[in-house]
C-alpha cells in the first residue's frame, strides 16, 4: 500500500511547500491531487483563510501558485 499523494515543484520534483504570513513566518504544507493545502504533520498550521498566490517550495527556488504544481515529473 502506498502513502498519501502530494503535488509536486515542477521545477524539482519536492512535495513540501511554505507561504510567508502577515508577521514573516513560514506556514509549511502539502497539497493533495485535488489541489487542496494542507499542514504537514510537524507544522500543524491552520490554512483556512491564508493567501496561497506566493507558493515557494522547500527544495529549489521555485515560487508560484498552487495551479503550477504537477503530478508528476
Amino acid at each position: 500500500m502506498s502513502g498519501p499523494k502530494y503535488l509536486l515543484c515542477p521545477q524539482c520534483g519536492v512535495a513540501r511547500f511554505f507561504i510567508v504570513d502577515e508577521q514573516g513566518d513560514n506556514i509549511y504544507f502539502h497539497v493533495d491531487f485535488s489541489g487542496t493545502p494542507f499542514p504537514t504533520e510537524a507544522s500543524a498550521a491552520d490554512l483556512s483563510g491564508r493567501d496561497f498566490s506566493a507558493v515557494h517550495c522547500c527544495g529549489c527556488s521555485w515560487v508560484g501558485t498552487l495551479r503550477k504544481l504537477v503530478k508528476y515529473i
